[in-house]
């Protein structure tokens, strides 16, 4: 595939003037951070954890473009934020993403044509006895699930989307028991939490339900321009031609052991995806908690602030810090890096980066991962235009009470923009 910058249409030009004139003056920058609720761009449909809200990604599209209508890209392009402020900006844009969770919700929100709604299925046989969704619902509740989904991933695309993402939010919201503290990490069956039992009518009359309430925030949302190119792939093999993109904007998963497929293992379940049977997709997401065989570049190719962190997690003191926690974060890095040379290499000179990164601790060690970031990328030919931080209240090492018996300051979320030379 190879992503093409075409003339600006009248349409697209008389969006962009009426976008930037809806945009109020603001005596301070807007912060990246998503509401705790938020209906711009359809978020609400199903939120998924971290990235940026709409109206800030809409706003600083329209900053960055220059009124060019270039090429966007997001690598991690989760649920579509990035792809759909695109979309109404009248930009071409491509998004990529692992996790076909994601993807799915990402073309759910870039849908233009009014999708049909997907009719109850007919009756199908008890499930398998090794189905995924059996680690939730009880097995004439996980039957009707598969039937329902079965049907939609045969549908159209339209179709297919709205189906599913019905289905998504259904089924979490009948497990919302099994969701801990933690919102990346989800419980399955046990002793004391026995499996969800529904009967398939009701199960039928919620799913129908949720995809009538679906329609219709699609129809009352304005979704105008080139619907974007969505692309299940991964940000360090990037499916694009080189020299190809003009602007990114972004947020690279962040180095706090966030399990995406665990995050979203029943999503993946009415997927067909057991992440406990099949690793794969656990395996290869960034930010894994899993590890994947240690390679011999180690340490060997960060700047210095990535290196600092290596040796700092090397030699706390803390249980596993020299084995599995040393391990987690060089993958991580890895990851980072190869990212980062894909984008370079789609990316045309003069492109413009813009990351929003947030800090962490390891235990007590600080994890500058804008400063991380802005030497991986200087490092590859770009420089840094501007830096401006946004500071963040709750995180996740406040929610974990091992990690606060260690000391730690603020933490930053930073936008982090910069220029391809």
């Amino acid at each position: 595939m190879k992503a093409h910058v075409g003339g600006e249409t009248f349409a697209q030009a008389s969006l962009l003037a009426n976008l930037r004139s809806s945009v109020e003056p603001r005596n301070r920058p807007l912060s990246p951070k998503r509401p705790p609720t938020e209906l711009a761009g359809l978020a609400d449909l199903f939120p998924y954890y971290a990235g940026f809200s709409f109206e800030w990604a809409r706003e600083t599209l329209l900053s960055a473009s220059g009124g060019l209508a270039g090429v966007v890209l997001d690598p991690w392009n989760g649920s579509g934020t990035t792809t759909l402020a695109a979309q109404m900006a009248g930009m071409p844009s491509v998004g990529v993403d692992l996790n076909p969770v994601a993807n799915i919700v990402a073309h759910l929100r870039a849908n233009i044509a009014p999708a049909s709604l997907l009719t109850s299925p007919p009756n199908a046989d008890i499930c398998a006895e090794d189905d995924p969704l059996l680690a939730w619902f009880s097995p004439p509740t996980a039957s009707r699930l598969r039937s329902w989904s079965s049907l939609a991933t045969s549908s159209p695309q339209g179709v297919r989307a709205l189906a599913l993402v019905a289905l998504f939010r259904v089924v979490r919201e009948l497990t919302r028991s099994f969701q801990g503290s933690n919102p990346t990490w989800v419980r399955r069956t046990s002793p004391d939490r026995p499996q969800v039992a529904i009967e398939s009518e009701e199960l039928d009359a919620l799913l129908l339900k949720e995809q009538r309430d679906i329609s219709k925030r699609l129809e009352s949302h304005m979704r105008v321009g080139v619907r974007p190119i969505l692309v299940n792939s991964s940000a360090k093999a990037l499916p694009i031609a080189s020299d190809s993109i003009d602007l990114v904007l972004t947020s690279p998963p962040y180095l706090t052991r966030i399990d995406y497929a665990v995050a979203y293992a029943r999503e993946l379940a009415v997927l067909g995806t057991d992440i406990l049977a099949n690793r794969s997709l656990r395996e290869h997401l960034m930010g894994t908690t899993l590890i994947r065989p240690v390679d011999a570049r180690l340490g060997a190719i960060y700047g210095p602030t990535a290196n600092q962190l290596v040796k700092a997690i090397s030699e706390h003191q803390s249980k596993a810090s020299r084995g599995y926690y040393l391990k987690q974060a060089c993958q991580y890095l890895n990851d980072l890096v190869d990212s980062l040379d894909e984008i370079s290499r789609v990316c045309k000179k003069g492109a413009v980066a813009i990351f929003v990164v947030q800090d962490s601790y390891y235990k007590d060690a600080p994890i500058r991962l804008a400063d991380i970031c802005e030497e991986e990328a200087n490092l590859r030919g770009w420089t840094t235009t501007e830096k401006r931080p946004f500071e963040v209240s709750r995180t996740l090492t406040s929610l974990n009470k091992a990690a606060k018996l260690y000391p730690k300051g603020k933490v930053s979320e930073t936008v982090l923009t910069l220029k391809r030379v």
